[in-house]
């Protein structure tokens, strides 16, 4: 059996003694016998194989070896009392990294509130927020790349637990200058041939309109394909054109309008997407809980519909 060369008593005694420069008096800080702490010195330097004292009579001094070691053993109590203290001082807090990813949608109208919420209520994890379409987050996951997700919920992954957090629906949104922009609400068949401007067909919202149009065989015209979802906000007025998204999407942009459809299949799930064994991560577990009891109240209370 093998014995490790040093342990935590023998830095703190070798301390003792470099500090005092003389054995008696580190054994008389320390409450010991002279002769034991020099016999801990001895074992020590056996231990090391070098020697870490110059002994002159009854004045010790340390050997260049002896130099480095102090300063590697100071380090090492040092972050050894930072755990210490850390373990007894805040018990009951979470520590570790957490790595959220985010549907271009939601971070705008979420994010800002929830992170102050979650780094207040637990403040020595460190989060990363990145935004993702919602099948690449689904694929994050179960790379693990990310460690929780809140987007759209398609249910596709059989790893995944999805948790519904908020229930949104396709809307119409048009500009103030649209001919359409006092309605109400516009009937799903109206659309068709009308100007749009779409996101590409690799996010998932292009690929559920799509669905819906054909569901009530509507074809309308696309005047542009934009990916950056604020862009395509921001030019619907210069085109004239409207954009089939969720009301979630017209958070925080002026001069723009969410009308209310009439038709089948608008309604689509946000919520929370983890592994299916993910509760074994506590950092995980304590997003879950705060997500779920947090995201309804956020975005109901910002969230305004005609």
């Amino acid at each position: 059996m093998t014995h490790d060369p040093a342990d935590i008593r023998h830095l703190r005694y070798f301390l003792a003694v470099a500090e005092a420069g003389s054995f008696s008096r580190a054994a008389d800080r320390l409450g010991l016998s002279q002769p034991s702490i020099s016999q801990q010195m001895r074992d020590l330097e056996a231990g090391l194989r070098v020697t870490l004292f110059q002994r002159r009579g009854k004045r010790i001094s340390l050997t260049p070896a002896g130099a480095i070691f102090e300063g590697h053993a100071r380090t090492i109590l040092r972050q050894l009392d930072t755990c210490l203290d850390d373990l007894s001082r805040e018990p009951k807090q979470l520590h570790g990294d957490l790595h959220v990813g985010i549907v271009p949608f939601l971070d705008v109208a979420l994010i800002p509130k929830l992170l102050g919420m979650f780094t207040s209520a637990h403040p020595r994890i460190r989060l990363r927020v990145q935004e993702f379409s919602s099948p690449d987050i689904e694929t994050a996951l179960e790379e693990g790349r990310v460690h929780v997700g809140l987007g759209f919920l398609t249910r596709h992954s059989p790893n995944l637990r999805y948790d519904p957090l908020w229930s949104d629906e396709i809307s119409l949104i048009v500009p103030a200058s649209h001919p359409w922009a006092k309605r109400s609400f516009v009937n799903f068949h109206e659309i068709h041939q009308q100007r749009l401007l779409q996101l590409p067909d690799t996010f998932v919202i292009r690929r559920m309109t799509d669905d819906i149009c054909r569901l009530h065989l509507v074809r309308p015209r696309t005047v542009a394909e934009i990916s950056s979802i604020e862009a395509l906000l921001r030019s619907l007025a210069s085109v004239n054109a409207a954009a089939l998204l969720p009301g979630i999407a017209l958070h925080g942009s002026a001069g723009l309008k969410a009308l209310r459809l009439r038709g089948k299949n608008l309604t689509l799930e946000i919520g929370l997407l983890r592994l299916s064994d993910s509760d074994k991560n506590s950092a995980v577990a304590a997003f879950t809980k705060l997500a779920k009891t947090a995201v309804p109240k956020i975005l109901g209370k910002r969230l305004v519909r005609p």
